[in-house]
């Protein structure tokens, strides 16, 4: 196996559209520029009517980490070097944090709201398991203990799906959102 194909990463346009073929034209009433990020979409129900996509390569790259782990690198549009990110929560929509592993065809969402003023190019990652659970057709789900600055430890659970259970995937990760929320 190369070794390029276990980092493969792919440009934001051609994940955009990958993500709303995916997902299906029937439940995307429009979406915005595909080369641009985040991904901006108006859903058909029961998908959530308005969202704002920062999709990620999710890759594995050799070294410093476990093996098969994933990880993506946030970083948002105005996002610098030395400077602290937020996810854009304005309009009303809901912001969808998702990686995507091009060799798996798996989307991955963590919990976005967890995820305020972070570093340039944050790492988050997903253990192997739940790539391979998630490839082998189940909606995967994993916990992962967090800990903010100036926080007590945060439990987030985060869910992984091969992109025929897209829609599956992007329903529960609303509904863990939803449960943290309500237990806050």
């Amino acid at each position: 196996m190369k070794m390029e194909y276990l980092t493969r990463k792919l440009t934001q346009e051609v994940m955009h559209k990958h993500f709303v073929d995916t997902l299906g034209r029937d439940k995307v009433e429009s979406h915005g520029p595909f080369n641009e990020k985040p991904l901006i979409l108006d859903l058909e129900p029961p998908l959530p009517l308005r969202v704002r996509v920062y999709l990620f390569n999710a890759t594995r790259p050799p070294g410093g980490r476990p093996l098969g782990e994933h990880k993506v690198q946030l970083i948002v549009p105005g996002h610098s070097r030395g400077e602290r990110g937020n996810f854009d929560h304005s309009g009303g929509r809901i912001v969808l944090l998702a990686g995507y592993s091009a060799e798996e065809n798996v989307f991955v969402f963590w919990d976005a709201g967890l995820y305020t003023d972070f570093a340039w190019s944050r790492n988050v990652q997903v253990q192997a398991n739940t790539i391979i659970r998630a490839s082998a057709g189940k909606i995967a789900t994993q916990e992962r203990i967090l800990r903010p600055r100036n926080t007590s430890i945060i439990t987030e659970v985060l869910v992984a799906a091969r992109a025929d259970n897209l829609e599956a995937a992007i329903l529960k990760r609303i509904e863990l959102t939803r449960i943290r929320m309500c237990q806050e």
